[in-house]
């Protein structure tokens, strides 16, 4: 696929916005458990890890190759790559405040941090935190309130098949918990 191939005409007569909401769609699908680097990425672009916007960079360019196949890094036209920009927008309009994370309550922020840094890593992940330099949990905060990624952490349980050490388990249902007495 180069520019001579027809393959950026192609792009440009199906892209629309139902196209550009399905790209979307299937990013936000692809997310789950990393939706907390969504909500970094879009929510503070410039305090994030560089290796969080190129993930979340390459997802994109991948959702837009398999809803359409149009591989953008290997057409470059700028006309192209308008494509990319809104699908990049959209994202951020739906992730810069939170997204579909949830507020934790306020006054219930210590219990769930202490809750997120006995995860594992992957789960912490799930629960939209992110881990340091240092590998510590660095939990998901959204104009001064904590956030968690529900449905992250219950994929992480669904996904796991019932081998999560109790625990985990226990710290997992007590940060939802508190979601839900919300």
């Amino acid at each position: 696929m180069d520019d001579e191939s027809g393959w950026n005409d192609l792009l440009l007569e199906l892209w629309t916005d139902d196209v550009r909401d399905a790209v979307v769609r299937r990013i936000e699908e692809a997310m789950v458990g990393r939706r907390g680097w969504l909500v970094r990425v879009f929510a503070a672009p410039e305090r994030v890890r560089a290796e969080l916007t190129e993930t979340v960079h390459a997802v994109v360019l991948a959702a837009i190759r398999d809803e359409t196949g149009a591989d953008l890094d290997v057409l470059g036209s700028q006309a192209a790559w308008e494509c990319y920009e809104q699908v990049w927008e959209q994202l951020a309009e739906r992730w810069a405040d939170g997204g579909r994370t949830a507020a934790v309550p306020l006054g219930a922020e210590p219990e769930v941090v202490r809750s997120l840094a006995t995860l594992p890593p992957e789960a912490a992940v799930c629960a939209g935190a992110d881990l340091d330099a240092h590998g510590y949990t660095d939990p998901l905060w959204v104009a001064g309130r904590l956030r968690i990624d529900a449905d992250g952490l219950r994929a992480y349980l669904r996904l796991d098949g019932g081998r999560t050490p109790a625990d985990v388990h226990r710290a997992i249902h007590a940060i939802l918990g508190v979601l839900e007495r919300r």
